[in-house]
């Protein structure tokens, strides 16, 4: 009785939520009005608040124009002196956690520092994206639905008695009671370094619960999914939990994953996306991932403000957003990363009614071999649909410039079932041919002779192994694939595949 009655106030609660926010333009920059207010009472009195001169700005409209935008760069000698125990340097309140990205290691990565209010700023996005789905799916009982969720460790380290750890991971530790009851596996099960004997306890956690929800990076998920069929014998999840439903994911875009999810499930899932990184919750999902896209809107929590793509020298604010147009992101944070930086490249969908919008990629990222300036979207895309034309099972590709031949081209490295050199020129092809009518630069080049035929080079999906399972841990792991010069992947492959190049012929 008390569980269906807290799951009705739940329910009326995530209804709530979900109304809340659906903001239309004009609401939403009502909103950053509000949330510049409220950032500049709270960092008043701080280092960062004196620097950028936050005294002498009393609107947001101002705010866009007059604070400068910066990167980690500006930012990395103020999060120093946070970790040497000075006060009130990017906030007044207390450090809760350092937040890591993902870098080769903890060690190595970029430090965030998060106080009470940032975290609470995620577990609001986390119940934003609850809201979504409650709406969407009918079927799901969002609240009391057995879930599967895997995130890193809550803390990977401590130094000068701060915990450095991944946001997946502090998250999972504050999740509310009433979600942990029906979360699995346990946080003791988390924390198994060993994946074998992690696998085993996960198995005895959950293969006697509904499990209906699952949410995690999906690389790392579907290596769960291969785990447990091998050690169970079953030939589909769906055998082991019918009632599965609902995948929530982060940190990577779910298009290439997908299928092979869905064909280790047994059947095709409903796909949320929350638009997160280390920084911050950025883009909260408007419905479920359709049509090879998820779509996003503004989390009404943060601060925003936008640069266009093609002449990034003037801010602008969420009221001068225009559709169809291609924006970098600018995020104002709880934690003093005042106007920060994140080299996201957006485009808007919609500005009737609620903004929606999509994600192309990040700054400096993707190929321009001949001045071609083929995005990460573009290569994703790209692959999505040789998937579809050659019926190919890609599980996951690496591409960057050869550049050893007379002439520069694309060298594509994909994972799939069964090799062989027919597939190789088959696939060459049809990626030659996907991307041509996908970026127009491209085809221009190719149809110049200024960049030859792709080559391709097949590997079987075991080959990732290693590298996905040295990168499991981090909570916000995205995994590569695109790189700027053949230098950088060969490097890159040398580092995690223990080869200079991949293995193989180069096939035209």
């Amino acid at each position: 009785m008390l569980e269906q009655v807290t799951r009705h106030i739940g329910e009326r609660y995530l209804a709530k939520v979900f109304s809340d926010g659906q903001l239309d333009q004009s609401a939403t920059q009502r909103a950053q009005e509000k949330n510049f207010q409220y950032l500049k009472r709270k960092l008043k009195g701080t280092k960062i608040y004196e620097d950028l001169k936050l005294n002498l700005i009393f609107s947001y409209n101002e705010f866009v124009k007059h604070v400068p935008v910066k990167d980690y760069t500006f930012y990395k000698p103020y999060v120093d002196e946070v970790l040497e125990g000075k006060p009130n340097i990017l906030f007044k309140d207390k450090i809760e956690y350092i937040g890591l990205t993902s870098g080769t290691s903890g060690q190595n990565s970029k430090k965030i520092p998060y106080n009470e209010k940032m975290i609470s700023c995620f577990l609001s996005a986390q119940r934003r994206v609850a809201s979504v789905i409650n709406v969407n799916e009918v079927d799901v009982d969002i609240i009391s639905a057995d879930r599967l969720a895997f995130g890193s460790s809550p803390v990977c380290y401590e130094e000068n008695s701060l915990k450095h750890g991944y946001i997946s991971g502090i998250l999972s530790s504050r999740a509310p009671r009433l979600l942990k009851k029906h979360c699995y596996p346990s946080e003791e099960t988390l924390n198994i370094p060993d994946w074998d004997s992690k696998i085993n306890e996960v198995m005895k956690e959950t293969l006697d619960k509904d499990i209906q929800v699952v949410s995690g990076i999906p690389t790392y998920i579907i290596s769960v999914f291969e785990a447990i069929l091998e050690k169970t014998g079953a030939r589909q999840i769906c055998e082991i939990w019918p009632n599965m439903k609902v995948f929530i994911y982060a940190a990577t875009p779910i298009k290439q994953y997908e299928s092979r999810i869905n064909e280790l499930v047994g059947r095709q899932l409903s796909y949320y996306g929350l638009y997160a990184s280390t920084e911050a919750p950025i883009g909260i999902p408007s419905s479920k991932f359709k049509n090879g896209a998820q779509s996003y809107t503004l989390n009404p929590d943060l601060l925003y403000t936008f640069a266009p793509v093609d002449d990034d020298k003037e801010n602008l604010g969420v009221q001068d957003l225009k559709t169809d147009n291609t924006y970098y992101v600018n995020i104002g944070c709880h934690n003093g990363f005042v106007h920060y930086a994140m080299k996201d490249i957006i485009k808007i969908q919609q500005t009737e009614g609620q903004i929606l919008f999509d994600i192309i990629g990040r700054k400096n990222t993707g190929i321009n071999v001949a001045a071609e300036k083929v995005s990460d979207e573009n290569l994703l895309n790209t692959v999505f649909q040789t998937k579809k034309d050659t019926n190919t099972d890609i599980r996951h590709f690496f591409v960057a410039p050869n550049t050893s031949g007379t002439k520069a081209n694309y060298q594509w490295s994909l994972f799939v079932p069964n090799p062989s050199d027919k597939l190789a020129e088959q696939l060459s092809k049809a990626l030659d041919l996907a991307l041509c009518n996908i970026n127009l630069d491209y085809k221009d080049c190719r149809d110049d002779g200024v960049i030859d035929a792709a080559t391709v080079v097949l590997h079987k999906p075991e080959v990732l192994n290693p590298y996905f399972e040295a990168n499991r841990s981090k909570g916000q792991f995205k995994p590569k694939t695109s790189f700027l010069s053949e230098e950088e992947f060969n490097s890159f492959w040398a580092l995690n595949f223990e080869a200079k190049r991949p293995h193989g012929e180069l096939l035209q």
